[in-house]
């Protein structure tokens, strides 16, 4: 369990990284924004289908031929992870970044139409309100992230399932991380304090990771049942929130070639801890 933690510590503090850029830079290049977004989605999606199903997949076929009780495991809890982050995403209030997205990035077309970054007080308050609101919203899936990390090392020998996933999530809350920092800068957050505020986001990663290794040790044979869960959940997420704010800026093949390249290195990670 304590590997499981100390993974699940890191790759939540993974997420500051991204908060770092902003100590020298106020805005990004709406391409760049979207390629990063477009990479965390792809180690996302590669995560949760090359590492989680897989592995829950795993016991499905045996020599006797298909194991049902396995297989309804992991229907029954992918449709189930689908259906939390659903309910997360309708009743947890938060906003989608594509809501703000004005006000993310150094855009020259937006100054030119003489919207700028000068707001009265009322307007910036208004600003950081809805920035808190789309950190929200990225923040409602750190809890399956944990729970997937906290599975995986239960999953496989020599914690290999675990460790991907550990790598994989990391690298996409780096991503993450550009994406809740941009916004916090231009509301006029200082940088130390939206560094801050970003870690804190990070902090539901090992929970999940405790909760995820504690119910899968308990519960062996549930096992296939929590893997598919945490991918379901990633899934939805990532192609409910990262994909089509990656998407809506009119830099699709960016975004696209984000989101192979995320694939690839999720492939590689797999590869080497084979």
């Amino acid at each position: 369990m304590r590997n499981a933690l100390v993974a699940a510590a890191l790759t939540g503090l993974a997420t500051g990284l991204g908060a770092f850029p902003f100590f020298f830079v106020r805005a990004l290049p709406r391409r760049l924004y979207d390629g990063i977004l477009g990479l965390g989605a792809g180690l996302m999606l590669a995560a949760a289908t090359l590492g989680l199903l897989t592995e829950a997949m795993a016991g499905v076929r045996t020599a006797a031929g298909i194991d049902t009780t396995v297989l309804l495991l992991v229907v029954a809890g992918f449709g189930t992870g689908v259906g939390m982050a659903a309910v997360m995403d309708r009743f947890i209030p938060h906003r989608h970044a594509r809501g703000h997205r004005q006000h993310i990035f150094d855009d020259d077309h937006d100054h030119d139409h003489g919207h700028g970054h000068v707001h009265t007080q009322e307007a910036a308050h208004e600003d950081l309100r809805r920035t808190y609101l789309i950190i929200g919203a990225l923040s409602i899936h750190r809890v399956p992230e944990g729970l997937a990390i906290g599975a995986g090392f239960v999953a496989s020998e020599g914690h290999r399932l675990g460790l991907m996933l550990s790598a994989a999530v990391a690298l996409q809350n780096a991503c993450e991380g550009v994406v809740m920092g941009a916004p916090l800068r231009l509301a006029g957050v200082s940088p130390f304090r939206g560094l801050l505020i970003v870690l804190l986001t990070g902090s539901a990663v090992p929970l999940g990771a405790l909760v995820g290794h504690l119910v899968s040790t308990a519960a062996v044979a549930a096992l296939p049942f929590v893997l598919a869960l945490a991918a379901g959940t990633l899934i939805y997420v990532t192609s409910n929130e990262i994909i089509p704010e990656s998407h809506s800026h009119g830099h699709e093949g960016t975004a696209s070639a984000g989101v192979v390249a995320g694939f690839l290195v999720t492939m590689l990670i797999g590869a080497v801890l084979r």
